[in-house]
């Protein structure tokens, strides 16, 4: 297990705790992006078969089953999963403390680690043209009218059902009667389609899957599924997801080895425009006794929240400059290694010539 992966997978993990914060997004500024699209595509049929094979109880098998780790970057994926599970057992609960206390600067910490951080897919781009540029400014302006979709009355509303919902699930609530789901093929269907966008979505940087769902109508349905175990429900979301992540991974892996630069710079687009849903300063109403956040808006004065807010933004940026300096540090230790060994395998074959 390499440990600087394990640390990425625990920044991916703590990305997915923060509402407007895309795994996606800090999977592509920490330079993993790719190689993860890579190896969740090599899971197939083959996989599945190697790993049943080992019930065979025999060298054979055992080969064909670390072969198959090798091919699918099994131990790159074991740790970047091994850390965004660590960070999200260890750090749901100070995650939630500090974007119900400090919201701001949590917001700033991001908001710096991810403008430091475009630097990393915008040196992938190999040629600047029209077209990448074109596709960088599509990526940035479809996520910002993405992000602006939402009116601040339509997060009232919501945050009031959710509210209602949680009043529902408290211990001295009033019993409700459960709701009956629409179990009818074609509601089932859109199901499967609603886990299939929501989770193609969560795989793009800078867009949240959940709010999909909420545009397509089906975020509370998901969520009462969950608080009733509607398994029938459940269980066609969770075929899509599965269906989604497979089929997306594919098509980003296909659009990677056609259209490299061009991908790359949407991607570094969708990035951009991400910093509109965290940035940190926002207008505020309160539903229930918990405070939403609403529409962006500038500090109205600069005192020591803001201070707070900059200076973790600076934090988020030098955590990021860390990353690329033990990378690249890893990087010339792989590339003296490679040296060493041709060099001696070149004495080697000298010697076996002579």
């Amino acid at each position: 297990m390499n440990f600087i992966n394990i640390l990425r997978g625990m920044v991916i993990g703590v990305a997915n705790i923060i509402p407007g914060v895309s795994g996606g997004t800090l999977a592509l500024v920490l330079g993993i992006y790719e190689r993860l699209i890579g190896a969740i595509n090599n899971i197939s049929f083959e996989t599945v078969k190697a790993i049943l094979g080992l019930l065979k109880f025999n060298k054979k098998s055992w080969k064909n089953f670390t072969d198959e780790l090798q091919r699918i970057d099994a131990f790159f994926l074991g740790s970047i999963l091994i850390g965004a599970l660590i960070a999200v057992g260890a750090l749901a609960k100070l995650m939630t403390y500090l974007l119900e206390h400090f919201h701001d600067p949590t917001y700033g910490f991001f908001c710096g680690l991810v403008i430091v951080s475009a630097w990393v897919p915008f040196k992938l781009i190999k040629k600047h043209s029209f077209f990448s540029i074109l596709a960088i400014i599509i990526g940035t302006v479809g996520v910002i009218a993405f992000s602006s979709l939402s009116t601040d009355e339509q997060k009232i509303h919501r945050a009031q059902v959710k509210y209602e919902i949680e009043q529902q699930k408290a211990p001295n609530a009033a019993p409700v009667e459960k709701e009956k789901f629409d179990h009818s093929p074609g509601r089932l269907a859109f199901i499967v389609f609603a886990g299939v966008v929501a989770i193609s979505a969560m795989i793009l940087p800078g867009i949240s899957g959940s709010f999909l769902l909420l545009l397509m109508g089906v975020y509370f349905s998901i969520l009462k599924a969950i608080t009733q175990l509607d398994i029938l429900t459940l269980g066609a979301f969770s075929i899509g997801c599965l269906f989604g992540i497979l089929a997306c991974t594919r098509l980003i892996n296909f659009a990677l080895k056609r259209w490299y630069d061009v991908t790359i710079s949407f991607l570094l687009g969708l990035v951009l425009g991400s910093l509109a849903a965290i940035w940190p300063f926002k207008g505020t109403a309160q539903v229930g006794g918990e405070i939403i956040y609403l529409s962006n808006k500038m500090p109205s004065a600069f005192g020591s929240n803001e201070i707070l807010t900059l200076f973790a933004a600076i934090a988020g940026g030098l955590i990021v400059l860390l990353f690329i300096y033990l990378e690249n540090r890893n990087e010339k230790k792989e590339e003296n290694c490679t040296s060493v060994n041709a060099v001696a395998d070149t004495k080697t074959n000298s010697i076996a010539n002579s």
